[in-house]
Formats: C-alpha cells, structure tokens, sequence
C-alpha cells in the first residue's frame, strides 16, 4: 500500500496501480484507445477523489498514447491528416468537457456525474459494437465457407457511405483512409469526443474509433493509430488544463505510465496479426465490462456507501476484466502468430487474425 501528500490518511493498493496501467497499455494499443474510461473509474474504485481521478487518467493517457502511436505509425496505422484536421473540434470539446467538471466539482456531485455519463455511454457503444461485429464475423465465416479470400476488414454498415455522399463544402480527400467527406463531420466527431475528454478524463478513443469506423468511414487499424495520434494532442492539452485546475498527482500518473510503456508497445504489435473485427470485438468487450465496474462503484456512492460488498464488487469485476482482456489479446496476437506460420489455428479464429504480413 502507498500513501500521498494531496490524500492524507486513504491508502492506494500499489500493485493494482501499476497493473491498471499495464493493462490499460495493451488494450489501449491494440484498440486504439487512450483507456481513460476504464482507468477513471478504476482510480475512484482504488480511492482517488474523481477529479484527481480524471487529471491522473489525463496523465497516464497522453504518455501511453505517445508510445503506442510511434509504434502504430511503424505499422502504418496512421492517418496523420486525419488526426490533425480532429484537432481543432477536439481542443473546444476539452475546454467545455473541463468547464463541466470544475462545475461539478464544485455543487459536490463529480463522483455521480462521471460514473453516470460512463455507464450510459459504455453501454450504449458496446450493445451497437458487438452487434456489428457479430454480423460481420458471420459473413467473414461464410466467406471462409466458400474458400474465397478474406479482405483484412469488414463492415456492415451503411452509414459512412450516405454521410460522404453529403456535400457540405469544404470536401476533404485522405488517401491514407481512402475516403472523401465534409471538414463538418470529421470537427463535429472531434468535438463531442473531445468534451468527453475533459468530462470523463478520457482521450475520447471508445467513442472516436465506432465513429471513426461507422461515421466516417475509416479503415479498423487505421482508426486505431489514427486516434491515439489525435490522443496525444487532445489527452495533452486536457493534462495541461487539468493540471493548472489541481486535478493532476503527477507521481502517481508516472507509477501509471511505467506500467503502460510495455504494455502500449504489445498492444500495438499485435495489430498486425489480426482482422479489423477483432479490435472491433475487443473494443465492445472492453467498454461493457468497465461499465459494469462503473455501476457496481455508482451503486456503492448512491447508496450512501453503506454497503461495503457493492465497493468490493467494484474493484473485484474492473480489474478482473482487464486481466480477462489482457489475456484475450494474448490469445489472439498467439493464434495470430501460429497462422502466419502455418499451424493449425481453431475454426472459430480463422476469421479473426491475418495471414498476410
């Protein structure tokens, strides 16, 4: 257990501390995502403040999110036009996002406006992500049935098709993504998830990646790098302005960051051997078991925090579920490597990781 000055009397579990940036690496690098909905309220459940819990979060996200996108730009992940048009609809959505947690902060209700806004928004992403990606996997597996190729990603849906097809000057081409749509879109997907940077201490990346894939259009992998570049700037500036609001225990955010400097970079490797759905799969698993901690934590607040097996449940089901994600990207980046040398792979994983390099 460890203490700090700014917390007198609340111990932190050190290990876990150091785990949950470990952990929160390696899936924020291989989906694409700063993780702060999974590290804010793992921070509240460990015994941080929310506002020191989101200003950490800030921390942890910019520096994991360095790492990852140097090694996803190797890869050639990155769609940097993309990322740099984001910027400016994301740095107004972390001032407003920051604005409301200062709000918040103040009448004495952050702790239930940040557990609430990420149980209703985790959910709802998850439910469309899993569905999708079920769908997709099916038709990958009937593919798979009739011996033709498998193109490296798949989706269903229709959505990015009609919002290009909408003129709205100034047209923007990125060849890196392969597509064409108004500047509007790509401002408006900054800035909603920029305030939710600020808001939720997140980088925004498990709402950027769905709206990147199913909004604008962008390729699976490409949207993984591409937002983890955007992280950096975005999850940047949210430090700089958490940091000048006293929401920031650098110490413990560098603890954090140890942790994720390994985890980032195995994240990202494993990109390449798998398809653009299982990072999709890995994303609705990631966002759905972190809004049951949520929950389980919200529960424990709401009630007074009278009922101590609420807390526990809390902390026993976030950092379960991290390692349960850890361990399933292992499997994949494993069966993915068994693959691409020939050995026998389960049926149901055929459709899932990459022969080709």
């Amino acid at each position: 257990m460890i203490t700090f000055p700014t917390l007198p009397g609340v111990e932190i579990n050190l290990f876990l501390l150091i785990f949950l940036g470990f952990a929160v690496g390696i899936v924020g690098g291989f989906i694409g995502v700063g993780g702060g909905y999974i590290i804010t309220p793992a921070l509240i459940i460990l015994g941080f403040p929310a506002n020191f819990a989101v200003g950490i979060g800030a921390a942890h996200i910019t520096g994991k999110s360095l790492i990852a996108t140097l090694r996803h730009r190797q890869l050639g992940n990155v769609d940097a036009k993309l990322g740099v048009l984001m910027i400016a609809g994301t740095m107004a959505g972390v001032e407003i996002g920051v604005r409301l947690l200062n709000w918040a902060k103040e009448i004495g209700i952050a702790d239930e406006a940040v557990l609430s806004a990420s149980v209703v928004i985790l959910l709802s992403i998850a439910a469309y992500t899993s569905w999708e990606s079920t769908k997709s996997k099916a038709k990958l597996d009937e593919l798979l049935k009739r011996k033709e190729k498998l193109p490296r990603d798949i989706r269903l849906s229709s959505i990015p098709q009609k919002l290009q097809h909408i003129n709205m000057p100034p047209m923007i081409h990125f060849p890196k993504s392969r597509l064409t749509i108004s500047l509007w879109m790509v401002l408006a997907v900054g800035f909603f998830t920029g305030a939710l940077a600020g808001f939720l201490g997140v980088g925004g990346g498990f709402i950027r990646v769905p709206s990147l894939i199913y909004l604008i259009g962008t390729p699976s992998l490409i949207a993984v790098g591409t937002d983890l570049f955007e992280i950096v700037i975005s999850g940047g500036y949210s430090l700089f302005r958490h940091t000048m609001s006293g929401n920031v225990m650098i110490y413990a955010g560098v603890l954090m960051v140890l942790g994720a400097s390994v985890g980032a970079q195995i994240g990202a490797i494993g990109t390449q051997y798998v398809r653009g759905i299982s990072v999709r799969y890995i994303l609705s698993y990631s966002v759905f078991l972190s809004a049951i901690g949520s929950l389980f934590q919200l529960s424990y607040i709401l009630t007074g925090k009278n009922i101590s097996w609420l807390q526990n449940g809390a902390q026993i089901v976030t950092f379960a579920s991290l390692a349960l994600l850890v361990g399933m990207i292992i499997a994949l980046i494993v069966i993915g490597v068994l693959c691409r040398k020939g050995r026998p792979i389960p049926a149901w994983a055929e459709s899932l990781v990459s022969k080709e390099d």
